[in-house]
């Protein structure tokens, strides 16, 4: 009997190690995506990889920034309590125009098994840093990796848009649309361009989601040496393009630096464009 409690125990932890190492993308999910001028809502912070749902919540503690920008307006959001399995802040969008509330998370720390570490850079896209890792044979080697995160989320108030989302908002990592999202339709491509530390980010594999995946992503695409790359809207609803970035850094604390991005945003049908 004791043997079987202690293999039963063994399964568990490996099934939780699998969930942790899993379940770390990181969004924006506000109540609405389209609101109306004066409007005040909910901006769910969302943990999970299944998209839109969110499997735990992030606390306070860790939020270094959390804004939300404006044409010509600048807000920080400083109230934050965890509700339920989100992080939840609440903000007015006052104006007519296109809004971008975004936030960044403090870096922390995991530890891996090379096998451990090997299978989430496949899950998660990280194919540069796999390949690294063959090419360097360190398969097998364990992995301290500090990780931080940086989701964005448009905001459509009422029917004037502008260019405020064609704009970088100064996370150290985050994906830029070309266009207002919002002046698209299901059926359209929409083109981003993924910048870290302020400069295009070539030969990086980003990833699209939409609800009803259940954890899976719809596709993955690999940005240009412009840091640039096209994402088709293939469903109406909530959208999410997501991707991670990672450097070995080699210092004495952690060898891995990964950043985290995600960009969610509304496809709107063909009639109501």
């Amino acid at each position: 009997m004791k043997r079987i409690v202690t293999a039963l125990l063994a399964v568990f932890v490996i099934i939780g190690i699998a969930a942790v190492v899993k379940a770390h993308d990181y969004w924006l999910l506000p109540q609405k995506f389209m609101i109306e001028p004066g409007e005040t809502i909910t901006i769910n912070g969302n943990t999970g990889m299944d998209f839109p749902a969110s499997t735990s919540a992030v606390t306070p503690d860790r939020v270094t920034h959390f804004f939300m920008v404006g044409k010509d307006k600048k807000i920080d959001l400083v109230e934050m309590v965890v509700k339920d399995k989100s992080l939840a802040a609440t903000c007015t969008f006052e104006k007519p125009g296109t809004y971008v509330v975004a936030s960044a998370l403090k870096p922390r720390e995991i530890r891996l098994t090379g096998k451990e570490f090997n299978e989430y850079l496949e899950h998660d896209g990280i194919s540069n840093i796999l390949e690294l890792r063959k090419k360097e044979g360190i398969l097998d080697k364990d992995a301290v990796e500090f990780y931080s995160k940086y989701p964005k989320a448009i905001i459509q108030a009422g029917d004037t848009m502008d260019d405020t989302p064609t704009k970088p908002v100064g996370l150290v990592i985050e994906i830029v649309p070309k266009v207002n999202p919002y002046t698209l339709k299901k059926g359209d491509n929409l083109d981003v361009t993924v910048f870290f530390r302020g400069k295009p980010l070539p030969g990086i594999d980003l990833a699209w989601s939409h609800p009803g995946l259940k954890g899976k992503v719809a596709g993955w695409t690999t940005t240009g040496s412009k840091g640039d790359a096209v994402i088709p809207l293939v469903k109406r609803g909530p959208y999410m393009i997501r991707l991670t970035h990672m450097e070995w850094v080699k210092k004495e604390t952690h060898e891995w630096e990964s950043f985290w991005t995600a960009l969610t945003f509304e496809v709107k049908a063909s009639s109501e464009i």
